[in-house]
């Protein structure tokens, strides 16, 4: 980049900061991540995120508003400069918005509460996706927004590899196997399609509340109920409801299970003093009251939203159109590159895909274990998590494809036990035989389900992928047959599953030039200029998206968000004309609602016309200005339109909780150990897996 200059390392640098900060403490009071295998977290991270950290660029769909008002004539990408995923526009309209505004909030002194700018006051602190409280944003305010979106990935895919990896451990795994099941999990489709989004910090965090737990059982000491409320904390602030309630299932069943009692042996479990589950619940309960500033206006938020006043339809299809996807991404096309025939899209549809290798795991871990071999902890429970997703998923089931996430850990790690049972040579060789199967399956999806409008469409695509995973799956299987009982099979195993899941998902996020970033042109200028002191404005149609106008300090009576306050969307309903999704669409410009909520000036396309008494005030080839008569001073309305979605009494009760629950967990937790017992028979610590 020609405009590259030393401020652009400073992302990197805050990220390398933080990424040596979890390692240190880890190896201090955990369990250490080998020198060998962070440096592959490490390498797998600098091939996504590299251009990101240190090279200056922006993991923003900067280019996404070409082509709208007052965006008709931004500039072609350069030659070889790749075009944004148009698939990732909220990244840009939604996501960028809230976490500029809330840094806006702190940066002037005051708690997140309301955006102003958008609608009549955009609630922050109440919409979980502000990530208002969430760690990972939090430890990113040092950086701009722009810049802190990368890191923020960066860090949700360290969080996965990491705890991924450190789990797998404590269930018995070996290094190898550990490996591959962390790099199929962190770099599987769903953390890395929906990366930029809330929904990522879902799929970051399971893992390390699973190895929180796994420590509490064997361990149960004080630093692992710190571990425990702290990790469960950062679940709950994640900022997507559907996944984080979707993640405490799979822990609470991956608690009950383990707490279950062993039976004899080198995995048994020792009792501890402080392993009881009393223990475990006041963890959970001190982490929901640290959370409870976020989480109690959220709940009160949440009846009285868009989205429950307009509950989503998920899309019916039959069989192959549920599951396929979890085994071969592109059978139906790719958002990527604008054209899908799937469920929904492919950021929703395969979510599940985990490399076809780990895919090859899971289906030989569904087999019997054929005598010598042994399930691994918990084996049976996430066998059982895969098939019950695989259920629910499927025509008959309720169609979320939120429950990808359990499903794509639970295939991570099926794939990681069979791959230990191949490393201490404890499996027959069928892998040819399943392998077979899944091949088939796989050919037949790329070969007969093209789009029925244009069979040829994206054909390059869909043939290369059925020749990659072929070569894929041949050579985990020869290494799963030739590689039985040897140490080298699993890190093999585990490069190709990082190679595949890099090749598929690497272009999914491409990034962006920072001189793309927030392009000001006549009409925004004019905008700016003239409502400094007050004012709103408004966009017909689908021009200038909402939450877009916030990046540039303009309130917009429009907002565009599924927690957008029902009540007040209400309000504004004469104006709206229609929806795009949840994005609404206005027209009738001659309503007094316009006037009544302070809006200033118009925009629309050039050389659309209004009627009397609107006049222009201002025209280039990226949009027409109108004004607007008679606009009220007050732009918020009456104080009956805001009532409703007020999260103030919510944030002042969740402090209070919060107060609580810190002074409750210092007492428990910090206070000074007791002297350990010497008595004979005294319970000693396991570290057995869990």
């Amino acid at each position: 980049m020609t405009d590259w200059s030393p401020v652009d390392l400073l992302p990197g640098l805050v990220f390398g900061a933080l990424a040596l900060l979890l390692l240190a403490a880890l190896r201090r009071g955990y369990d250490p991540v080998p020198l060998r295998i962070a440096a592959v977290f490490g390498a797998v991270l600098l091939v996504l995120f590299g251009p990101v950290l240190f090279g200056g660029e922006l993991l923003l769909p900067l280019d996404g508003v070409r082509g709208q008002v007052p965006f008709l004539h931004l500039p072609e990408p350069a030659a070889g400069e790749p075009h944004g995923n148009l698939i990732q526009g909220d990244l840009l309209q939604l996501v960028a918005p809230s976490l500029a505004a809330v840094r806006t909030a702190y940066g002037e002194g005051r708690w997140p509460l309301l955006n102003p700018l958008a609608g009549s006051g955009m609630p922050l602190l109440a919409d979980p996706q502000s990530q208002a409280l969430q760690p990972m944003a939090l430890a990113t305010l040092p950086l701009p927004w722009w810049r802190a979106v990368g890191v923020m990935a960066a860090l949700r895919v360290l969080l996965a590899l990491t705890f991924t990896f450190l789990w797998m451990l404590r269930q018995g795994l070996g290094e190898g196997p550990s490996l591959a099941g962390a790099l199929a999990f962190g770099l599987g489709g769903f953390l890395i399609l929906w990366v930029g989004w809330p929904i990522a910090n879902s799929a970051a965090l399971l893992p390390a509340v699973l190895y929180a737990v796994s420590r509490c059982r064997q361990l149960g000491g004080k630093r692992d109920r710190i571990l425990l409320v702290a990790t469960t904390a950062a679940l709950l602030l994640g900022g997507h409801p559907e996944t984080i309630a979707f993640s405490l299932a799979v822990v609470v069943a991956f608690w009950v299970v383990a707490r279950m009692p062993s039976p004899p042996g080198p995995l048994s479990r020792l009792p501890s003093p402080l392993a009881g589950r009393g223990g475990d619940l006041a963890a959970v309960v001190l982490a929901a009251l640290v959370a409870a500033p976020a989480l109690l206006p959220a709940i009160d938020l949440i009846p009285r939203s868009l989205r429950a006043t307009r509950p989503v339809v998920h899309p019916v299809g039959d069989l192959a159109e549920h599951w396929l996807p979890i085994a071969a991404p592109n059978a139906y096309g790719n958002s990527r590159y604008v054209h899908y025939w799937g469920l929904a899209n492919t950021n929703e549809d395969a979510g599940g895909f985990v490399g076809t290798i780990t895919l090859l795991g899971a289906l030989l871990a569904l087999g019997p274990t054929w005598g010598s071999a042994r399930r691994r902890p918990q084996e049976w429970l996430f066998l059982g998590i895969a098939l019950l997703c695989l259920g629910l998923l499927s025509p008959w089931g309720p169609g979320t494809r939120r429950l990808l996430l359990p499903l794509a850990f639970s295939l991570a790690y099926l794939g990681a036990c069979t791959l230990d049972r191949v490393r201490l040579g404890e499996m027959r060789r069928i892998a040819v035989a399943v392998a077979a199967v899944a091949l088939g399956v796989i050919a037949w999806g790329y070969l007969t389900q093209g789009d029925p409008s244009d069979p040829e469409r994206l054909a390059p695509l869909r043939i290369g992928w059925l020749h990659w995973q072929g070569r894929f799956l041949v050579l985990g299987t020869l290494l799963l047959v030739l590689g039985k009982g040897r140490k080298w099979t699993a890190p093999v195993l585990a490069g190709l599953i990082a190679a595949e899941l890099l090749l598929a998902h690497l272009p999914a996020n491409p990034p962006m030039d920072k001189r793309l970033l927030l392009p000001v042109t006549g009409p925004i200028r004019f905008l700016q200029d003239h409502l400094r002191e007050g004012g709103r404005m408004a966009a017909l149609g689908r021009s200038f998206p909402p939450n877009l106008a916030s990046l540039y300090g303009l309130a917009d009576i429009r907002v565009y968000n599924p927690m957008a306050p029902a009540a007040y969307l209400q309000r504004l309903e004469p104006a709206i004309t229609g929806w795009w999704g949840e994005l609404p669409e206005l027209g009738n410009p001659g309503h007094p609602i316009y006037a009544e909520l302070g809006v200033r000036y118009i925009l629309t396309a050039p050389g659309e016309t209004l009627p009397t008494p609107f006049r222009p005030v201002f025209e280039d080839a990226d949009g027409r200005i109108w004004e607007v008569p008679g606009a009220t001073p007050n732009p918020l309305g009456p104080p009956a339109s805001r009532r409703p979605h007020t999260p103030i009494p919510g944030f002042f009760a969740g402090m209070l909780l919060a107060a609580v629950g810190l002074a409750i967990g210092a007492a428990l937790f910090v206070r000074p150990p007791a002297a350990a017992s010497t008595a004979p028979g005294a319970p000693t610590r396991s570290a057995a897996p869990g």
